[in-house]
């Protein structure tokens, strides 16, 4: 139903964003407000410092045609991989101009014939649909292309030999969430850690809100370069430069144009950016590995970063 509502939509960004913050509203009141994520430890420890992930992904259920642009213009499939064991969502943005990968995505539904799938791996509760998540469980297939996660390859690099690097870039027609309103938000989310020998439960808030337009202004710390894309210790602000967050570290793909663009930045430099939150494991990592020493690690805000989907021009 919310799609059918979404489509009618398309003529008006402002509108679909309203609409998207009501949906939001209305589903958690039909959800639980917490969640418990269990999360094996050696996972956030290989990952805290990845930019992405690589799978042997079966598709069970895909979207017959991407979303209008006004919503976000992605393409959503869900399945399953055993290097996650989460149900999983993937999401291809601008898909409407990504045709191979759709194609790709679209042959192998249903069919029980894993692809390999890589992108961007993110934790994060905005679907969260039950009051737990633990790595491992045993998953059957998913009927739906949108079913309860927490965990999602969003945004899709590489299906099936298709590589839509370029389509990290500002959706047009989509309004994302105003900076103000969405850190405002961010920055206030509770969370509590519950460490095990071999596993961490991330206990925290659900329906958060999935995307934000921003101005970045990098910071002097130099750039943490990986195989797979870099890290960028940045400040959040308004689109009038107003600062909002001091210090954030943002995530860029290798080889999309937001990477291109950051490559040779400096602290002070600003670029106009277009993202989405996900947990940070790297602080997850830090506060599990001290809470010995400072018990009050466990009991802080949700640690986020910022994965940059899109530049602006200037």
């Amino acid at each position: 139903m919310f799609f059918v509502l979404m489509s009618s939509l398309t003529g008006c960004a402002w509108i679909a964003r309203e609409a998207t913050i009501a949906y939001i509203a209305v589903n958690s009141r039909f959800s639980p407000k917490r969640i418990e994520i269990e999360i094996n430890r050696s996972f956030v420890e290989e990952y805290k410092n990845r930019v992405a992930i690589h799978t042997t992904f079966t598709v069970d259920k895909a979207m017959a045609a991407p979303l209008p642009a006004a919503v976000d213009g992605d393409l959503h499939f869900a399945g399953r991989a055993p290097q996650v064991a989460l149900p999983i969502v993937a999401e291809i943005m601008n898909a409407a101009d990504e045709k191979g990968a759709v194609e790709i995505v679209h042959g192998a539904e249903g069919s029980g014939r894993p692809l390999k799938v890589s992108g961007v791996w993110r934790i994060w509760p905005e679907h969260a649909g039950k009051a737990d998540e633990e790595q491992g469980k045993p998953l059957p297939a998913f009927e739906t292309d949108n079913p309860d996660h927490v965990f999602e390859i969003h945004p899709v690099t590489e299906v099936g030999g298709a590589r839509p690097l370029d389509s990290f870039r500002p959706v047009r027609g989509f309004s994302p969430g105003s900076a103000e309103r969405t850190f405002g938000i961010f920055e206030k989310v509770p969370c509590t850690l519950r460490v095990k020998p071999k596993t961490v439960s991330i206990v925290t808030e659900t329906g958060l809100y999935n995307d934000v337009e921003f101005l970045m202004k990098i910071a002097a710390d130099p750039q943490l370069v990986v195989a797979d894309g870099r890290f960028v210790i940045a400040s959040a602000r308004t689109l009038k430069g107003d600062l909002l967050v001091e210090r954030l570290r943002m995530v860029f793909v290798k080889g999309t144009p937001p990477e291109r663009a950051v490559r040779l930045l400096r602290g002070g430099d600003e670029l106009h950016v277009y993202g989405m939150p996900r947990v940070d494991f790297a602080e997850i990592s830090r506060r599990v590995r001290d809470h010995q020493m400072n018990p009050a690690l466990l009991t802080r805000t949700l640690p986020y970063e910022i994965v940059i989907l899109g530049v602006y021009a200037k």
